[in-house]
This record gives structure tokens, C-alpha cells and sequence, in this order.
């Protein structure tokens, strides 16, 4: 195979395997980009159904947005405290998967508490299970963003899994959660959010795929922020 910079003129000259492996690894650069974005896309139209219903919520998340600064990421990342733990919240009540998959590549599977798995095979686990238990969340049906005022400690290892864990960990989770804080803050900079009135209480999610989402497409009025100025 030969790859041409025709600008230059040089023909620079690669085996058939390296090439295959260049457009491998360009090919799941790709994916990855547009996984990312698809699921972030998901995510923040569980953020916005949600916090459209939560007063509180809603109010604490815009007052700190408006009084960030958001002249370059790195501020913007560490200012933004509160609109990244309702991001978080949302994963865990709402997460973007319901279940994953991990494949044992032994005969034997040693696991804790004394469990053996036999032959290789498929384990499936569910996120939205290990969100929602009791076992391991205080109040697991409410939408609270203060529990991860102290982030993960307190948290049991493993029973939060938006983003999976491990060596295998979403190699975009970073940058989802950047991208996501960004999209809020450049939203609700300027801008109020509110439901259509009688659609107040209208908040239901679609459970019937691997991927959670709201069950309809809610409608929502966005309005020009006031400013001190302008007030």
C-alpha cells in the first residue's frame, strides 16, 4: 500500500499491515468521539427533564453557573461544584445504560465473597439495579445532588457505574463531564428553563431498551435571564 502527500510529491511507502492497523485505530477514535456525544446528548435531556421539576435544584445550579467564571475550562471546571454533582445525580438515578457486560476469558473465575464462576461466559450487570438499592444509597428514589458533596467517599466500590469502572473504565468519561458542564453553563448563563404550564409534573423514563431515556419529548420555554442591569 502507498499513501501519497500529493502537495509535496513524496509517496511515503507502508506495509498492508500498518496501514490496517492505522485505519483500526482511526476507526475507534471515530466511534469514541460520537459515542461520547450521543450519550452525552441522552444525558443532558435526563438533566434538563429533571431539573425542570426541582425548583431547588434548578435555582442552586443557574445562581452558581451565573456567578462562575467561564473564561477558560480549567476555572470553569473547578468553579462549577454543584452543576457537576447534579450531573452525577442524573447518572445515577438516570444512567445512560441500564446494564453492562463483561466476558470471563478463564475456565475458573474467582469473585468476593466466595463466588466461583465456572467456564467462560457473558456476566451481566445492571447499572440502574445497583443505583437504585437501598442496599447502598440513602433515599435512592430522590434526586439529591448534595450526596456527593465529599464526591465518592462514603460511596460502596463498584455500585456506581455510569461511566463502568476498572481498567476498562470509559475512556471518554472526562471528557463527557467537561463537555456536559460547558453545555449547561453556556445554556443557563443567559437563559431561564421552565415547563410548559400543566406539564409541571410530567416526568416519566423509557426503560424498555439498554439505553434510559424520557419516555416523550417534553417541551420546555426558554426565556432571556435578566440581569442586574437590566433590572
Amino acid at each position: 500500500a502507498v499513501v501519497s502527500t500529493q502537495s509535496t510529491g513524496i509517496n511515503t511507502e507502508y506495509d498492508s499491515h500498518y496501514v490496517e492497523k492505522l485505519m483500526t485505530y482511526m476507526t475507534d477514535d471515530v466511534l469514541t468521539i460520537f459515542l461520547v456525544i450521543d450519550n452525552m446528548a441522552k444525558t443532558l435531556s435526563n438533566l434538563l427533564v429533571r431539573v425542570m421539576r426541582e425548583p431547588r435544584v434548578y435555582g442552586k445550579m443557574v445562581a452558581e453557573i451565573r456567578a462562575a467564571e467561564l473564561g477558560d475550562l480549567q476555572t470553569m471546571d473547578k468553579t462549577l461544584r454543584y452543576t457537576e454533582m447534579v450531573i452525577l445525580e442524573t447518572l445515577r438515578l438516570h444512567p445512560t445504560l441500564m446494564r453492562g457486560i463483561r466476558v470471563t476469558k478463564n475456565m475458573t473465575t474467582e469473585l468476593n465473597k466466595g463466588l466461583t464462576i465456572h467456564g467462560k461466559g457473558m456476566i451481566f450487570f445492571g447499572q440502574l439495579v445497583l443505583h437504585r438499592s437501598s442496599k447502598y444509597w440513602k433515599d435512592p428514589y430522590e434526586f439529591l445532588p448534595e450526596r456527593w458533596e465529599t464526591g465518592s467517599k462514603g460511596i460502596t466500590p463498584f455500585t456506581y457505574l455510569p461511566f463502568v469502572a476498572g481498567p476498562r473504565v470509559c475512556m471518554g468519561k472526562h471528557l463527557a463531564m467537561l463537555s456536559m458542564k460547558l453545555a449547561l453553563a453556556y445554556t443557563f448563563k443567559k437563559h431561564d428553563m421552565r415547563p410548559v404550564p400543566g406539564e409541571e409534573k410530567d416526568m416519566d423514563w423509557d426503560y424498555r431498551f439498554t439505553i434510559v431515556r424520557p419516555s416523550a419529548g417534553y417541551n420546555a420555554i426558554f426565556t432571556k435571564a435578566e440581569t442586574e442591569n437590566e433590572q
